[in-house]
Order: C-alpha cells, then sequence, then structure tokens
C-alpha cells in the first residue's frame, strides 16, 4: 500500500471520528439545560424568560465546581442585538455550582450566548451555545 492510500486512510478516518472527539458532552443536562464542553469542564445553559442559569462540572469526575468566588459574564446575541449580562454565583440554598444573571427582554429570540466565568487561580472556562 502507497503512503498516498495510507494518507487517505487515515483522513477518512479522522473525518468519521471527528464529531465524537469534539463535543463529549451533548443534549440536556441534569437542569434541562443545554450543555457544552469547556477544556476541563461542561458548562450547562438554561434560558428561561429572562433569566441565565449556569451550572458548572469537572469534566473528569462530573462534580460540581465551586462557584462561591467565580465572576463570570454572558455575551448574548439576539437577532443584531447584543447585550452582556453578569452572572453571579446564585442563592446559598441552591446549587453550589450555580451562577445566575438578569437578561434584559428581547423583541427577538435568543441565538447565541457565550459564557466566560473566571475562577480564582484557574485559567478561565468559555462556553458556547447556540439555539
Amino acid at each position: 500500500m502507497s503512503a498516498r492510500n495510507l494518507l487517505r486512510m487515515f483522513a477518512a478516518c479522522v473525518v468519521l471520528v471527528w464529531p465524537a472527539l469534539g463535543s463529549a458532552h451533548q443534549g440536556t443536562g441534569a437542569h434541562g439545560g443545554q450543555l457544552a464542553d469547556a477544556g476541563p469542564y461542561y458548562v450547562e445553559l438554561i434560558h428561561k424568560e429572562n433569566q441565565l442559569q449556569v451550572f458548572v462540572f469537572d469534566d473528569k469526575t462530573d462534580g460540581a465546581v465551586q462557584m462561591a468566588e467565580a465572576s463570570a459574564t454572558a455575551t448574548v446575541l439576539a437577532g443584531e442585538d447584543k447585550q452582556t449580562v453578569t452572572l453571579k454565583p446564585g442563592p446559598s440554598d441552591t446549587d453550589n455550582n450555580e451562577m445566575v444573571g438578569q437578561l434584559q427582554p428581547t423583541a427577538v429570540a435568543v441565538t447565541r450566548v457565550l459564557v466566560l466565568i473566571k475562577l480564582p487561580d484557574k485559567p478561565s472556562i468559555i462556553a458556547r451555545f447556540a439555539f
């Protein structure tokens, strides 16, 4: 078998396997929201009415990541409108991996959300969502 044929076979295998490597967490999360991979974490986003809820999990253990000391923002696109929402740790009586923020009402449905979370002494978490 020639090197060219081996290269073609390798490329075909990569193309077939690539979608599985791209996103380990798909579908609906534990709280009913959309999931997105974010490096060593995965993030669940819930968008209800004018509120955003974000839950962060460790990718290796599926355990909750403490958000009490975290800061975060969500950039929300709705049609041509763009707004930045500040996310804060959820109430103390809720999940300790939750962050929440209020979204301004929009006439057009939300189409994309980019969440940026900064944890103390750790790299930032970036999660992208499309609706």
